[in-house]
Formats: C-alpha cells, sequence, structure tokens
C-alpha cells in the first residue's frame, strides 16, 4: 500500500496544525536522538525539507511564515495516521532569481534549542531525584508557547487587540519523566551563570545514568538508569534483511574506568557569604537588581543552601561619612538560586543615596576536590590491552552508588564483542518498521557474514530521508546493545547461564 507523506502546519498558531503541504515536498530529512551508544543526551532533533516554491508560498516576504510557527512531518499508512517529527520553524531558505530552480528548504528544530539559550535559574536543589530537577528546568525555559492565537502581545501585528485579552497560563512544556533512580544530596551548586538549561539536564542526566531526548511528538522524554534493563519486549527482528549494517569487533571494550565524584560541606548557619566590595550609587527614584555570585577562593561557585538575613546600610556620601540614611531606602532577597542571590534596592527619595554597606549570611555549601573511583579489569587489560575512559558525574556525592556505577560500566564491555552501530532499511522492504519504530524500540539482528546472531539492540537514533515524492524512505538507526541478557534482575530473570552476572546497580 502507498504512503502518504504531508508536512502539517499551525500557520494559525493555535495548536491545530491543520494546514497541509503535500503536493509541494520534494524532499525531507530528519533527526532524532542518540549521536552514539551510551550517550545521555540526544542531539538536538532537526528536520530540512525542501518544497516546490514556484508559487512564492513558501517566500515569507510574500507569504506570512514566521520562525516559532510548529510544524509536524506526518504520513498515512493502512489507514493509518503517524507523526514522525515535531518541531517549530526555525528559518527558511528560499532561491532567488527567475533562472533558479525556485526551491526552498525549511529548517526546523525542536525544544532543545531554546534549552539551550535559556540559563539555568533554579533555587537550592536538595535531596532530590533527577525527574524532579528535569522538571523544574523545565519550567524555567524560555520556550514559544504552542498556542498564541487568541492572547495579546505588545506591539506583535495581529496580536496586539486588547479588546478581549487573555492572559498567558505558566508554560509547562510537554514531558514524559520517568522517576530517577538515584536521590541525590545537592544539585546545581556548581552551576555557574553562564550555564544553560540543556547543559544542567545534561550534569543530571548523566549523574543519574539515565537518558534525555525529545521524540516524535515533541515531548521531552527522561529514562532512568533502569530503563534498557527491564524493557525486553522485542518490536522487530532482522535477519540478513536490511538495507546496510556498520559493525566492528571490540572497537567499545572498557577495562579501566575512574569515575569522578565530588564530597561536599556544609558550612556553619549563619556564615557571611557576600559582602559588598565598595559603595553602590543609586539614583533618586529608582530601584535595581543585584546578583549576589558565591564564589570561593577558586572562583568557584559556592552552593547556597539557606538565606538567614541581609544587612544593608545607606549614607548620602559613598564614603559613609555623614548621616546614615534610614528612611524610603530599602535592601530585599527577591530569589535565592542554587550559588546565588537575587537582590532588589530601592531608593524612594528625591536625590541620590549610597549603599554603603550589603551582607549576606546564610548557610553555604562547599564542593571538595574530586575524588577518583577506580575500577578496572585486569585481566582484560593483560589479554587485550588497557582501554581507558573517564566519567564525570558532577550531582553525585555518595561513593558507593559512584563505586556501582563504574563497576556496572566495566563489566557490560570488558569483553571484545561485536557490536553492531547503526542499521539501515527502507519502508519498500519494511513498511512497518520505517514507519512505526522509534527511541528505545527494541530490535533483534542476525547477520550471516560476520556470524552475528540473535543479538538484541535498542534504538537511540533515527534518521530519515524521504525523497522521490515520498517513493523513497530509507531510515539509519543508531544502535546501542541490550544488556539486560547479560545480567541478572531479581524475580525476572532465569540463572541458568554462567555469563550472567548480577547488575551492580
Amino acid at each position: 500500500m502507498t504512503i502518504r507523506y504531508s508536512i502539517a502546519i499551525d500557520s494559525d498558531h493555535d495548536g491545530r496544525a491543520e494546514n497541509e503541504i503535500r503536493g509541494q515536498v520534494i524532499e525531507m530529512r530528519w533527526r532524532l536522538g542518540m549521536r552514539q551508544a551510551y550517550d545521555s543526551l540526544a542531539e538536538k532533533s532537526w528536520a530540512r525539507i525542501t518544497v516546490d516554491n514556484r508559487t512564492g508560498a513558501f517566500s515569507p516576504e510574500r507569504n506570512r511564515l514566521t520562525p516559532g510557527t510548529r510544524l509536524r512531518i506526518q504520513s498515512l499508512h493502512d489507514g493509518r495516521t503517524r507523526t514522525h517529527f515535531s518541531g517549530v520553524l526555525s528559518h527558511i531558505e528560499p532561491e532567488a532569481g527567475d533562472w533558479s530552480g525556485k526551491l526552498a528548504i525549511i529548517h526546523l528544530h525542536d525544544m532543545q534549542v531554546w534549552l539551550e539559550s535559556s540559563p539555568a535559574r533554579l533555587p537550592p536543589q536538595v535531596d532530590v531525584t533527577a525527574d524532579q530537577v528535569i522538571e523544574a528546568l523545565l519550567a524555567g525555559a524560555v520556550m514559544r508557547p504552542a498556542v498564541i492565537a487568541g492572547y495579546c502581545l505588545i506591539d506583535v501585528p495581529g496580536y496586539n487587540s486588547i479588546d478581549r485579552v487573555r492572559i498567558f497560563p505558566p508554560l509547562r512544556p510537554p514531558q514524559r519523566l520517568e522517576r530517577g533512580k538515584t536521590r541525590f544530596a545537592y544539585v546545581g551548586d556548581w552551576w555557574r551563570e553562564s550555564t544553560t538549561i540543556r547543559a544542567a539536564i545534561s550534569d543530571i542526566v548523566t549523574s543519574e545514568r539515565g537518558r534525555f531526548y525529545v521524540d516524535r511528538a515533541g515531548e521531552a522524554v527522561f529514562l532512568n538508569r533502569h530503563k534498557t534493563l527491564v524493557h525486553d519486549r522485542l518490536a522487530a527482528e532482522f535477519d540478513d534483511n536490511m538495507s546496510g549494517m556498520a559493525y566492528s569487533y571490540g572497537d567499545r571494550r572498557l577495562n579501566q574506568l575512574t569515575l569522578l565524584m565530588r564530597p561536599r560541606e556544609i558550612g556553619s548557619g549563619d556564615s557571611l557569604l557576600w559582602q559588598l566590595p565598595s559603595a553602590l550609587r543609586i539614583a533618586p527614584r529608582s530601584e535595581i537588581d543585584v546578583t549576589l555570585r558565591l564564589r570561593d577562593e577558586r572562583d568557584e561557585p559556592v552552593g547556597l543552601l539557606s538565606v538567614n538575613r541581609l544587612i544593608s546600610r545607606f549614607h548620602l556620601n559613598a564614603d559613609g561619612s555623614g548621616n546614615q540614611v534610614t528612611q524610603d531606602v530599602a535592601a530585599e532577597v527577591l530569589r535565592a538560586e542554587a550559588s546565588s542571590a537575587l537582590v532588589r534596592v530601592r531608593n524612594q527619595k528625591r536625590r541620590e543615596v549610597y549603599l554603603t554597606l550589603l551582607r549576606l549570611h546564610g548557610q553555604a555549601l562547599y564542593r571538595r576536590d574530586p575524588l577518583e573511583i577506580v575500577v578496572d579489569d585486569g585481566e582484560g587489560m593483560y589479554l587485550y590491552g588497557i582501554k581507558r575512559e573517564m566519567l564525570d558525574l558532577p550531582a553525585l556525592s555518595d561513593i558507593a552508588t559512584a563505586q556501582a556505577f563504574a563497576s556496572y560500566e566495566v563489566a557490560r564491555r570488558k569483553h571484545p564483542r561485536g557490536t553492531i552501530h547503526s542499521l539501515r532499511i527502507n519502508a519498500r522492504e519494511h513498511p512497518a518498521a520505517a514507519l512505526n519504530l522509534s527511541l528505545f524500540d527494541r530490535i533483534r539482528i542476525s547477520e550471516t557474514q560476520t556470524g552475528h546472531t540473535q543479538q538484541d539492540y535498542f534504538i537511540i537514533g533515527e534518521e530519515h530521508h524521504v525523497s522521490a515524492g515520498g517513493k523513497s524512505h530509507e531510515v539509519s538507526w543508531t544502535l546501542e546493545p541490550a544488556d539486560s541478557t547479560r545480567f541478572v534482575i531479581v524475580n525476572r530473570s532465569a540463572i541458568n547461564n554462567s555469563a550472567e552476572v548480577l547488575a551492580p546497580y
């Protein structure tokens, strides 16, 4: 049965994406997921759609199609509509001139682009799981709302009518977050002002040994570290019937892992955390917001567990001489963050004053020099040669958990073995697999020439190329070995193979 592809556009910005492109689409490419096996954070998803632009429909200065517009790549096959990519318009490249092919390339991206541009600003996170931190970070992202129709946007043509004003609700990006397995004592005390939400999520997911990606529907997904151990349902099987395969033997082995973790030390309950280095002029009838960033003697961030008091003094002169000003001036803490505090200073007088003293007292959290947890497989080092890696888990402060993580990583990769890195198929021979299988579906592969038989993998990346007006659809999957066949899971596994070992985490 023929596969029909279409692009659904939410040109009305009402969340419905009812306008469709079909006949003008010449070629589509898109990608989601991880770059390689064992990555914790997915790459930013992207799509490129080449369309016939002879009518000028995709020349934004002739026909309104602006960045931020939401689009979906969909297919219709066997009576079922499937969504393959959901993203937003980044930019358009129309070919210019009468002698050009009059094509246009539409570029799409997922929410990770916005996460990469949004600063990580959180209050202290104490005794939390990865999903709780990710949810809080996503809530603070600067993102375009999915629906702007019917809301008032000041100075934006078409949205600046205020006869029926609606206030934007709190933005909650679409998300599906599994419960994290590790409880982190402290999170965020190492973030700097330049740390983005995407970088912060990467820190947390790496420390959990989980996964974070944006799926086909545009949802942010977090999987805890047990997902690939307990997910044993097989979605498809391939036996010498793939279009292409990238295979190697022994290149992903690991027999010495150094894992970095950082112990913490809690300061006294009423320590001096920050003080003003010199007088600050406050203009008449004004207020300013000042961010107090906590740093140690090495200019490393210091965690802020609690704020006890803020002491301030105002004078008419910068050197502190003359009478102290006590009326119509104030300094208050607006918000405490993981390693900083936002303070608002007000001067309601008709003349300038000087803030001559500002001291922040509270309880600090200090990160000490990293501890190195080293796990190696001596036998493998001498038999096959040393293969080292280093892993930095910034949120981890528990030695036992760090030891378990390192032991697990070495145990699953210490023996040389054949590994399929990627698999390529086409929709002509495998329509159901090409259209249905997506990230973290489990597949089984056998290939005669290499002798690689009955081995299970997870799809951790998918890249699609639809061409010839939809007649050709090639899919390339990035794969990661499924480890649950090599570990014993209590109450689920049968201990009947001498090669099986207890999963240490």
